[in-house]
């Protein structure tokens, strides 16, 4: 096949079936947030590298597609839209507690295990104030968000970075060390005992073997109570407690369960982590958390909180489902004598504003037409001429 043809490995097209289905998911999305006082807001998809190049927001390298500006600076493609809106709530906006909520695409210069590599994101965050109870909103908005959309059988797996990073505090683990517990935590992978230190305490590894174990309902809390080493990690718990008993007084604790080993893959995270996962499909769905600390690389400190869905992986969660909307079915095609055309016009506005799902048709003749309708999967077709309205 012809390079001119092909699409760039971890791109898709979206054809109008497609785009349709997707954009009722998206719009449904925005309605939720806008619904609970969320304010939209869109950053550019190009950024100066520096954005993700230093502080806690730092993105590895190989992670960016990079772009040379005509003056010679050097570029990226958004790889998320939580660090601009970052930027732009320290530099732009006054001062005091903000909810802000965007849909955009992001971008990941890696294809791996079939991700791809630009994918649409919808999700908020609440930028400038901290809390138990605003821990509870952003749990509560990312439940009431997959429901707007239809979506049944999710759960949302709740867990703590200051669980794990008081555990390592505890065994004071060195820095390089965390990074490989840390992945290996994450990636559930299994922890990869051969490339730490040989100086590390030996009841280290039996302790995060434990981890993987806490994971389920309420009770992995008090499991995980009896594991606590220091305050920080009976701070986590404390944390997750309080966020299920608000949770659970909303009504909407059969769709929360807990995961004490995850620790959130953005290195940004601080506190309390999200995951939405659903059972048909092997990847989030949604993901966020507490990240503090981000702002302070434009010299603030604005406690946050957010979460991200993404697009692509909803629609396929819903698609399984059968939950996702399709395009409705050309009802009536209208076609018409040529001197008829503003006629037609008319009539189409009138079926459509009776409802009726209506296009007119290029044709001006009635074998056009027929095809027309057998083209499109009409279930009407209608001929306007000097002999009024002819069904076809």
């Amino acid at each position: 096949m012809i390079k001119k043809f092909k699409l760039p490995s971890g791109i898709q097209d979206h054809l109008p079936l497609d785009c349709y289905s997707r954009r009722v998911v998206e719009n449904k999305l925005l309605d939720c947030f806008k619904y609970y006082g969320y304010s939209e807001i869109q950053t550019p998809v190009l950024e100066r590298y520096e954005l993700f190049d230093s502080g806690v927001g730092r993105v590895e390298l190989n992670k960016l597609f990079k772009v040379t500006d005509v003056d010679g600076d050097l570029l990226v493609l958004r790889p998320d839209i939580t660090m601009p809106i970052s930027r732009i709530v320290c530099t732009k906006l006054s001062e005091g507690s903000k909810r802000l909520c965007y849909l955009g695409k992001s971008f990941s210069a890696l294809e791996n295990e079939g991700k791809l590599r630009e994918f649409t994101q919808a999700g908020v965050e609440i930028m400038g104030t901290q809390g138990n109870d605003v821990d509870i909103e952003i749990v509560m908005l990312a439940i009431k968000s997959l429901i707007a959309v239809g979506l049944e059988d999710f759960q949302i797996e709740l867990g703590h970075v200051g669980f794990f990073k008081g555990l390592l505090n505890a065994f004071n683990v060195g820095e390089e060390d965390r990074e490989v517990l840390i992945n290996s935590i994450e990636s559930k992978n299994g922890i990869k005992l051969y490339t730490l230190s040989h100086d590390m305490d030996k009841l280290l590894p039996d302790t995060l073997a434990k981890l993987p174990m806490l994971f389920g309902g309420e009770e992995v809390l008090d499991s995980a109570q009896k594991m606590c080493l220091n305050d920080e990690m009976k701070n986590a718990v404390s944390n997750l407690k309080a966020v299920y008993d608000g949770i659970k007084k909303l009504g909407y604790d059969k769709y929360v369960c807990f995961d004490m080993s995850s620790v959130g893959k953005m290195k940004y995270y601080s506190g309390m982590v999200m995951r939405g996962i659903n059972k048909n499909l092997g990847r989030p769905i949604l993901s966020g958390g507490r990240y503090d600390g981000l702002c302070d690389s434009f010299g603030k400190h604005v406690p946050a909180v957010g979460f991200a869905i993404g697009i692509g992986y909803l629609v396929t969660a819903l698609d399984n489902q059968d939950k996702l909307q399709k395009m409705p079915e050309i009802e009536v095609v209208v076609g018409y004598a040529p001197e008829f055309m503003d006629k037609a016009e008319k009539y189409v506005d009138k079926l459509r504003a009776k409802g009726a799902n209506t296009i007119c048709s290029f044709a001006t003749d009635k074998a056009t037409l027929k095809k027309s309708k057998k083209a499109i999967g009409a279930k009407r077709a209608v001929y306007l001429s000097k002999d009024g309205e002819e069904e076809i």
